[in-house]
């Protein structure tokens, strides 16, 4: 008779996953092993929470306006981090709590700021951004806070981070704990804002105007059609930034969400922050958003 085949050994466990030293909403276990003295752009140890903004202009705003006792470091491709104190913290032991606001790159290249705020000591990163959506509705311009809780279409970052193929382009979730903190603050200011999905945009020209590759319309429409499919419903936006802070919070083991504030990038005439679009994108800065963002991220509690 034959001898019977040996039995495969069953595949070691990945010893290399290292755990985090506290509960993550989506797991216990780190996939990015990074030392600040590894990073490249953020060299410096930051404080647990953070805003990051892709739009330079407005992160200097924010930083300048709202922060007191600051300090700031910067690299010399553009990333900027300042670190203060929030002005207008409603009780006494927040004013003492250490916040920073972060300039990071447009696009997906904000992933390498991102994965090197979260290995400085980064545990909570909100980004204020605007909505790339096409053509918003009308009300969409006045006091209109989008958060987002969901991301997709996260294809080649996915790729370059080892991610199993099979998540590429699939849902990440905002941090149940920063989505719950965002909410409670909404209700308690009776603010109306909309929970939405946003979809990545590699190329900011293709999804929003694919009319701009006319060799290719027909592919870019059959990928918006997918994505509209599998929203189920759910209020859609756009941007470039967003699935990649939810990537690089879940590889961390670390918390993320995002919230978006609609400018006007359909005005060929000028800048979304100029003229006489200018007006209304900081009113809604000012009196809606900037208040909103950092006494919601005050108010989220460690796990």
């Amino acid at each position: 008779p034959k001898p019977k085949p040996k039995p495969k050994p069953k595949p070691k466990p990945n010893t290399n996953r290292v755990p985090v030293p506290y509960a993550s909403f989506n797991t216990i276990m780190a996939d990015i092993v990074l030392s600040l003295e590894q990073n490249l752009f953020i060299r410096k140890p930051v404080p647990a929470k953070g805003i990051v903004c892709s739009n330079a202009e407005r992160a200097i705003r924010v930083a300048t306006e709202y922060l007191t006792d600051t300090e700031t470091f910067s690299c010399s491709w553009g990333a900027q981090v300042w670190i203060g104190n929030y002005k207008h913290a409603k009780e006494e032991d927040q004013q003492q709590i250490k916040l920073f606001v972060a300039l990071a790159p447009v696009g997906s290249g904000s992933g390498l700021v991102f994965t090197e705020l979260f290995s400085a000591g980064a545990k909570f990163l909100v980004r204020y951004g605007s909505d790339d959506v096409k053509n918003p509705e009308p009300y969409e311009f006045q006091n209109c806070v989008k958060i987002i809780d969901e991301t997709d279409n996260l294809h080649g970052y996915c790729q370059a981070s080892g991610v199993d193929p099979s998540e590429w382009g699939k849902s990440v979730f905002a941090s149940p704990l920063l989505l719950e903190a965002f909410q409670k603050e909404a209700l308690e200011r009776d603010m109306v804002t909309e929970v939405r999905i946003c979809h990545h945009l590699e190329n900011y020209h293709s999804l929003r105007n694919p009319s701009v590759f006319p060799n290719r319309q027909n592919i870019l429409e059959k990928q918006l059609a997918d994505l509209k499919r599998s929203a189920k419903g759910k209020k859609e936006s756009f941007d470039m930034e967003s699935a990649v802070l939810f990537r690089c919070a879940k590889d961390f083991g670390r918390h993320a969400i995002s919230v978006l504030q609609t400018v006007n990038k359909e005005d060929s005439t000028c800048d979304p922050y100029e003229g006489k679009n200018r007006e209304q994108a900081l009113k809604d800065e000012t009196e809606v958003f900037v208040d909103y963002i950092f006494s919601s991220l005050l108010r989220t509690q460690s796990p």
